[in-house]
């Protein structure tokens, strides 16, 4: 299990550069393949955290109703000249959210 925590871990930095490995929360929807059995226990054996998706709805991710509404409205009207300069300002209004804003089932 190691050689696919490290297979993994390079993936996601292949993919994701900026990312924090040892910050990384698996958000599970409901797609039947992230949420077979073998897939759960994988990512819950390889020590990753992991956020089940919320039951009563399949089709909307609660970052939908709650993150994204939030993220529009701060940088509504904004101007960025960069890519970077995005990415920042996402980031820091990202940071600002408590995290307590997901609910537990």
């Amino acid at each position: 299990m190691q050689v696919l925590r490290r297979d993994l871990t390079n993936a996601i930095r292949k993919k994701r550069p900026g990312i924090a490995i040892e910050e990384l929360v698996f958000h599970q929807d409901n797609a039947p393949s992230h949420r077979a059995t073998y897939t759960l226990l994988t990512i819950d054996f390889l020590g990753y955290e992991r956020i089940n998706h919320a039951p009563y709805s399949p089709d909307l991710a609660p970052m939908d109703s709650v993150v994204f509404p939030r993220l529009k409205d701060e940088l509504r009207g904004r101007r960025f000249e960069t890519l970077d300069e995005l990415r920042l300002a996402v980031r820091s209004e990202v940071g600002q959210i408590e995290p307590d804003w997901y609910p537990t089932v």
